[in-house]
Formats: structure tokens, C-alpha cells, sequence
């Protein structure tokens, strides 16, 4: 069957083409782009593809997607799934070029993917990359530079499309196992594949691939980086718990505070006992006792299918079917407490217990008590994600034009499952009243019963639904017409797309009856998008390459949006090439950004309280407090500029060199607003910080509420570089040594906090660290191989951002830091692959961050959560049959 070379050009030059046209990369063998011989000049196209392949995906250590795309400079704001707090926890995503992940489009066999059916911070919709497994993935490609123009409203930032094997042969199966040498984290992955039938002689082919994966869960005590809360030992602060023991605090309003500040429950241990820089004193808890998990226990299944036949001539019929299954158990750590008990409840402490401990407490105060209720154990959260795939068409050639049609169909279902938690109302009442006829459970007493906490217990169940619909038809020619210079080409199309969401909290949730979690509301919402898109090659010169891209969409909620894009590949002399491109976007919100509640917390600095209680601003503490926040259906979509500017060189066919230039600029920026920067600002924001009554004349109340709706802001800028050198030296006989180095630099990440605010710097803080650089060395002789890789990441400010300061004693900046990965594969048979390495090889700890606005604990650590494992070791074997 005929190929239509001009589409493949156009689409892997600008932006992978149209969905469908990603898949045809594979006759022009794109992979060859990071190879370093003259051949990959010539594949290189006007935008900069990054393709890695199979055997790259092994030397990396990376039993998963997003373990894989965390090694990668470009790739950055990464959700990597271990977070049981997280609104959509289990689920995994990445972003490129410092932007959101939902700027970037997840693609698998070029072909969109449904998006997950919870979403980031409760409004962010994204794909979970958490759905394709790992070993069933031949190659990654990522465009880092935009294509609105080619794929929809997804791509302002770029495209990561994942490919699985085709038209495959025989039979092949792999087995994985790895773990670090602390002990925890093992894990186990099986693949089977085969292919059955030879297209060319049968008519026919069908690729089975089944895989199973699964890790044990990685604990903080096992290793040095997070073996404790105490973080003084990094120069942060002490951020062991005091709710395990549980301590009380006088919140009667008067002007008598000696016993404000907090007080641990009777019976604590001595050797516990600690007294924070406010002044106030704790019973505290470490990871160990709290079982702290670093990464929970995951297991995944997957089963795909692709399916090719000829109808006659140069027709054929295709489909492509996958299921796949996620399950990751999360540790939801421990119910919790925090009430005011007054004289006048059933629980109030009256036998003299704290009084013969603390002489200052009164009998008339009222007590603010907090503390776990752990007498039976802490909440489990069972995340379940199924995915569901499917893909038909049919491709022939019709008087020299490549003739395409597709249905994709997509499916997501999660459920997220948690138990061990509280009835509000019932267990306040019991408090209250008392618990006529069963045991009262007493929150100042350690010797609670698990029977005394058990009626008022409950497991809910969160469960969503996110489906794609979508119908391509599309048509290309190489030889539309003739120039001097050669044949111009020509593809367009039609795509429609229709995607909708279903999402419904626990009964309970929605009534506000459970204990530490907010109010959440269900959501029904769908779009449809149909879309026109035409695609140009014009060789104007025999050096000088012209693409031309239009797209127009109809939004049946925004309208229409019509974006161009125009890009050149220019060739002075054969070892250099200049490129670039300019194009439009329009990012519509997403839905749950329209149409979604949120509920959640937020860790802020109250410093305006802190500072009405003469508490110093280096003393004042990091407190959780409610952020209420999510949909607004009066936002505006974003408009987008992205340009790029890229010089190739190949001087000799073992050197090469890449440098591309990048800008977007971004306007009428979606994003919910600060808190900090809200808490800060009050008079700015006049009704968004909500506080309780206070409880002591001259000091503000404790803060009830902040309120944080999505919003148009305003601006983003960002520009930045990428840069990959890569040079392979010959040892004749003796084997070749290969050398590569990546880095991507960000000169400016620029936002606006409001429509009316100016552009603040990001960059070369610990939002937005400069750059970060993978040097690789590899050895390769025969089918022997070992290498050594080094990923280094860059200092910065010791601040999260410009909008915060920092007060006391505080190191000026992080340090960079460097961890070493080594990696090996030989063949000691024909058909076994063996391969292996140990990642962190010098047991490197990332750098800490102690300034203001990081959160502390792990989340303050620079580089990948997985460098915080200690070293990890990993080996692989594939057989084909």
C-alpha cells in the first residue's frame, strides 16, 4: 500500500500531524531522530520530536510512564500518583516546558485517550498516565512545542504520544523484578506478547499483549531522606505529629491566655515531648508509628489488541482494543479531632486530670481538643481506575490520495474507596450528650476502646465516569502539485469529538456528614467539538521547506476558533539545518474548571494573627486550613502564541547538535488564585479570607474559610531552550562509546496573580527551578552494553515563589544536586535479552528546601519523589519464541 510521505512530514514537523497521522511517522521510522548519522539530519523536520525508544525505555530503570517522563529535562509539573490526599489520588501526569499537564496531549497510537475521571486539585482534567503500561510501549514520542493548530485546544505546550508494537511476528515474553536496597518498594512486572498472521502473505495480522505489574508499598522510615518528621536536620522545622498523643489548648474568649498555646494530653512519655518555635508544647509521633508511606502498594493489568486486514488492493480494515486496570491502595492516614469542648459536654474533663497536671486549667474553660482517633486503625483509600478502548477504521488509496477513516471510542471509571471514617454530627453528639447505653469514647483519655469509636464509622465510596467519542476522516496527497523545487502535498480533514464526565461523591460527602472532608458536589457535564484541518508542504527551494497548518473548531459551549501555523526548515549547507514556527491557540476551560465544586485545604501562614499574638514572623506556624474554591461559569477561554526557533547541526555523521528556542505567552490564564497570596492581600480580595469570631479583643479570628475560585488571572509568559549534543566514537573492533547530553534551560516563567496585576518572576525559584540535564555514557560492543547517566538539577532561590518572603535565619538559595544511574544488557543467547542497572547509585539525597512557601517533609526535596528510595536496583529478561 502506498504511503503518503507528505503527511508524515507535515505531521512529525508540525506537531505529529492530526491524530491519525502520528501513527504514520512509523513508515519515515521517525525513531531514527535521535540517532547521530546524516540520515537523522535529513529526518529531522521545521519542530523538534524527541523519540525513545524500546531499548532506551530499559537502560532507564523506569518500571512506569511516569517514572520514565520524570528523567526527561523537558518534562516537569508531574502528579505521580502516592498522594492519598490528592482529589485524584492513584492517578499519575506530566506537563512540558514547566506549563500544567493540561496543556499537554496524551496521545497512544496517535489517537486521543479519555480523560481520567477524577481530577487535579479537584478541576483539572488530564489523562492518567497510570493506564498504559510500560512494557507494553514500543516508543515515546514528545513534541515540545505547540499544536493547537493541528490537534484542539490540548496542545498549547506540546504532545506526548505513546506507540505499541505493529505488525508484529512470533511470540515474546518479558519479567521484571526490582526493589532498593532499603528494602521496600519490590516489585514485579510480567508481559506476554504474540503476533499472528503476515499482512503481506495472509492478509492479516493480530498482536496480542497481556501485563501485570505490581509494587509493594515504599516507606519513609526506611530511608535517610524521610526516616523522620524532624527535619531540623535539614534546617527545617519539626513537623511530628501531635495528634497521635492529641493536646488541648483554652479557647475561652478572655483576656487571660496562659494557656492558649498547645498542651499534650496527661501521660506523655517525657522522651516525647517537644516545644515548637511558637511556644507550644507536644506529645509527638513520628513515620514510624504513623506508618508513613512514601509510595503505596500499586498493582495494574492490562490486555491490548491490534487487529489489521486487507480488504483487496491497497484497502484495509484496522482496529485497536484495550482494557486495563489500576489499583492503588493508599494510606489516608489517621480520622482526626478538632472541636472546642465545653464545660457543659458529656466528655468535658471533670475527674482532675488535667487540672493535677496543668494548675492554670479552670473547670469554666472551653477546650479546643485535636487528636487521632486511631483506636481502630488508619483509613485505607482503595482507588480503582478501569480504562476502556476502543478503535475502527478503514484506509485505502483513491487516484494517488490516502483515504482515512476512524471511530475512537474511550472509557474511564474510578472509584475511590476510604474507610475508617467519622460520622460528624452522630460522634459530636455523642461528645455532647453522651452514648446512652453504649461506651463514651473520651478524647482526653489514651485508653479508649476500638468499641467505644466503632458505631460511628463508615466507609464512603467516590465513583466518576469519563467517556470519548470522536469520528476522523482525513485524506492526503505527496503530489497535490508541482514546484521548481519538488511537490507540494496536501492533507485535511474532519474531526469530531464528543466528551463527558459524570462524577458523584458518597451521599454522605454531598451532605457534609463526615468528619474532615468537605462538602462535595456531583457534576454532569459534556462538550462536543467538530473541527476542519488542512496541512501544506510547499518545497519552495531545494534548502527551504514551507508548512502550513489552519484549524478551525466549533465549540457547541464557545463558539468558533479558527488558529494557524506556519513553519520552515531551512538547509544553507548539508550539515546544518535552521528551523522554527509560529502558530495560534485556544484553550477552552475544561469542564470540571466550568462546572466543578471544590472543597479542600490549604497550608498557609496566618502571619496577620501571628502578629496580633506578638508571635514573631519566623515563629509563625504552617496550619491547614479550608480552601473553598472550583468551577466558574463565567470564565473566558485562553488564548495562545507560541513560537520556536531551532538551529540543527551535524558536522560530522558521529556529531550532532540541537538547539531550540522557545516562547508561549498565554492569555486570560486559567488558575485558581493563591491562598497565600489571597491570606496576604485581604484588601485586595475583600470577603475571600472568612474568619471565626475571635476569641481574645485586638487578634483576629482563626480563619474559617478562604475562598480561591478559578479565574482568567491573566498572563503567562515563559521562553526557555533545549539543547541535546550527542557524539558516538568509533573504537573500531573494540566496541563504540556514546555520548549525550540534554538540558532544558528556562530563561523567563512570568504570571500575573490578576487581570490588573504585573508579571512576576517564577523562574530560579522552587516552583520553577531553572533547568534540569541528563548526561549520558554508554559503552555498546557487540550485543554488550553498560552505561553510566547523570541527572543533574539546578539550584535555586530558597523560596517557593516571589510571592512569598522569608523571615529569620534562612539559607539564600537550594543547592543543585547530581544522583548517577548505571544500567547493562547483553544477550547471552540468540533470543534472551537481559538487562539491568541500579538507580541513585551513590544513595545521593536530594537538596532540602526550608523557605517559605514549601510545605516541608518530602515535598520539600528537589528532583524525582524516587531519588528519595535510596538506591534501587532492577533487572529485566525478554525471550522471544
Amino acid at each position: 500500500m502506498k504511503r503518503s510521505y507528505l503527511a508524515c512530514a507535515a505531521a512529525a514537523s508540525m506537531a505529529l500531524g492530526a491524530d491519525a497521522w502520528a501513527e504514520e511517522t512509523v513508515a519515515l521510522e521517525r525513531v531514527t531522530v535521535t540517532g547521530s548519522n546524516i540520515k537523522r539530519i535529513g529526518k529531522e523536520k521545521a519542530l523538534a520530536v524527541e523519540v525513545i525508544k524500546k531499548e532506551e525505555i530499559d537502560k532507564t530503570g523506569a518500571s512506569t510512564v511516569i517514572q520514565l517522563l520524570d528523567r526527561l529535562p523537558s518534562v516537569g509539573s508531574l502528579l505521580a500518583g502516592t498522594n492519598s490526599s490528592s482529589f485524584a489520588a492513584g492517578a499519575a501526569t506530566a506537563g512540558l516546558r514547566g506549563m500544567s499537564s493540561k496543556y499537554v496531549l496524551v496521545l497512544l497510537n496517535g489517537r486521543r485517550l479519555p480523560n481520567y475521571a477524577m481530577f487535579i486539585s479537584g478541576t483539572d482534567a488530564f489523562v492518567d498516565l497510570n493506564t498504559l503500561p510500560l512494557s507494553a510501549i514500543e516508543s515515546v514520542e514528545i513534541l515540545r512545542d505547540g499544536a493547537s493548530a493541528i490537534y484542539g485546544s490540548d496542545a498549547v505546550a506540546g504532545v506526548i504520544n505513546f506507540k505499541t508494537r505493529r505488525n508484529y511476528r512470533g511470540a515474546e515474553a518479558t519479567l521484571r523484578g526490582g526493589g532498593n536496597l532499603d528494602g521496600d518498594g519490590v516489585e514485579q512486572a510480567l508481559s506476554l506478547s504474540g503476533g499472528f498472521g503476515d499482512l503481506e502473505r495472509d492478509g492479516q495480522n493480530l498482536l496480542l499483549s497481556f501485563d501485570v505489574y505490581h509494587r509493594e508499598p515504599v516507606f519513609s522510615r526506611k530511608h535517610d531522606a524521610t526516616r523522620s518528621n524532624d527535619y531540623r536536620f535539614q534546617g527545617g522545622p519539626d513537623l511530628r505529629s501531635g495528634a497521635q498523643w492529641g493536646y488541648w489548648n483554652d479557647r475561652t474568649p478572655n483576656a487571660d491566655r496562659s494557656n492558649a498555646l498547645a498542651k499534650p494530653l496527661p501521660g506523655c512519655p517525657p522522651w516525647r515531648l517537644t516545644t515548637r518555635p511558637s511556644g507550644a508544647k507536644l506529645c509527638v509521633s513520628d513515620v514510624d508509628e504513623l506508618g508513613t508511606q512514601l509510595s503505596p502498594r500499586t498493582s495494574r493489568y492490562g490486555l491490548m489488541a491490534n487487529y489489521t486486514k486487507r480488504l483487496g488492493g491497497d484497502a484495509e480494515f484496522f482496529a485497536e482494543l484495550g482494557v486495563n486496570r489500576s489499583q492503588t491502595p493508599l494510606d489516608g492516614g489517621y480520622s482526626f479531632i478538632q472541636t472546642i469542648v465545653g464545660p457543659g459536654w458529656a466528655v468535658y474533663p471533670r475527674d482532675g486530670g488535667l487540672a493535677s497536671v496543668y494548675p492554670d486549667f479552670k473547670p469554666t474553660d472551653n477546650l479546643q481538643i485535636t487528636r487521632n482517633l486511631s483506636e481502630n486503625g488508619r483509613r485505607l483509600n482503595e482507588v480503582t481506575s478501569d480504562t476502556y478502548r476502543a478503535v475502527a477504521g478503514a484506509r485505502t488509496v483513491l487516484q494517488g490520495w490516502d483515504v482515512e477513516g476512524s471511530l475512537n471510542l474511550g472509557l474511564n471509571k474510578a472509584e475511590a474507596r476510604q474507610n475508617n471514617v467519622v460520622l460528624s454530627e452522630a460522634f459530636l453528639s455523642m461528645l455532647r450528650n453522651g452514648a446512652a447505653g453504649q461506651p463514651l469514647y473520651d478524647p482526653f483519655s489514651q485508653n479508649n476502646s476500638a468499641a467505644a469509636l466503632r458505631p460511628y464509622l463508615t466507609t464512603i465510596a467516590n465513583s466518576s465516569s469519563s467517556r470519548l467519542s470522536a469520528f476522523e476522516f482525513k485524506a492526503s496527497t505527496d503530489e497535490w502539485f508541482q514546484l521548481p523545487a519538488g511537490a507540494a502535498g496536501f492533507a485535511a480533514g474532519l474531526q469530531w469529538s464528543h466528551e463527558s464526565i459524570d462524577s458523584q461523591p458518597d451521599p454522605q460527602l454531598q451532605a457534609g456528614k463526615i468528619m474532615n472532608f468537605a462538602v462535595q458536589q456531583s457534576l454532569q457535564a459534556s462538550r462536543s467539538v467538530l473541527s476542519a484541518f488542512g496541512e501544506v508542504n510547499l518545497p519552495v527551494l531545494k534548502n527551504l521547506e514551507v508548512q502550513l497548518a489552519l484549524r478551525a473548531d466549533h465549540y457547541n459551549d464557545f463558539g468558533d476558533t479558527i488558529n494557524p501555523k506556519l513553519a520552515f526548515s531551512f538547509r544553507p549547507w548539508e550539515p546544518a539545518m535552521l528551523r522554527g514556527s509560529v502558530t495560534t491557540g485556544f484553550k477552552a476551560p475544561t469542564l470540571p474548571q466550568l462546572y466543578a465544586s471544590r472543597q479542600a485545604y490549604a497550608s498557609v501562614y496566618d502571619y496577620a494573627q501571628c502578629a496580633d499574638r506578638g508571635i514573631a514572623r519566623e515563629r509563625c506556624g504552617l496550619a491547614s486550613n479550608q480552601l473553598r474554591s472550583g468551577g466558574n461559569a463565567g470564565l473566558k477561554p485562553e488564548d495562545s502564541r507560541n513560537y520556536a526557533l531551532g538551529l540543527v547541526l551535524q558536522p560530522s555523521p558521529a556529531l550532532s547538535a540541537t538547539v531550540d528556542w522557545y516562547r508561549i505567552e498565554v492569555s486570560n490564564t486559567v488558575q485558581s488564585l493563591d491562598p497565600q497570596y489571597v491570606l496576604d492581600n485581604p484588601d485586595r480580595f475583600p470577603g475571600f479570607v472568612v474568619r471565626k469570631p475571635a476569641d481574645l479583643p485586638g487578634v483576629r479570628g482563626d480563619i474559617d474559610y478562604i475562598s480561591a475560585p478559578y479565574m482568567n488571572i491573566g498572563k503567562t509568559r515563559t521562553t526557555g531552550v533545549d539543547i541535546d549534543l550527542q557524539y558516538d566514537w568509533s573504537l573500531g573492533a573494540y566496541g563504540k562509546l556514546k555520548f549525550r547530553n540534554a538540558q532544558n534551560r528556562i530563561f523567563s516563567y512570568q504570571e500575573s496573580q490578576t487581570e490588573t496585576d504585573p508579571l512576576l518572576e517564577y523562574a530560579d525559584y522552587g516552583a520553577q527551578p531553572r533547568w534540569k540535564n541528563v548526561l549520558e555514557v554508554s559503552y555498546i560492543r557487540g550485543d554488550y552494553s553498560v552505561g553510566l547517566t547523570a541527572r543533574s538539577y539546578a539550584s535555586y532561590k530558597n523560596l517557593y515563589s516571589q510571592l512569598y518572603d522569608n523571615a529569620g535565619n534562612v539559607k539564600e538559595r537550594v543547592a543543585s544536586y547530581t544522583a548517577l544511574d548505571l544500567n547493562f544488557g547483553l544477550k547471552p543467547i540468540k533470543n534472551l535479552s537481559v538487562s539491568g542497572g541500579i538507580r541513585n547509585l551513590g544513595n545521593r539525597m536530594p537538596s532540602y528546601a526550608t523557605g517559605a512557601g514549601f510545605s516541608g517533609g518530602a515535598a520539600a526535596y528537589s528532583g524525582p519523589a524516587t531519588d528519595l528510595w535510596g538506591r534501587m536496583l532492577y533487572l529485566s529478561g525478554r525471550y522471544a519464541f
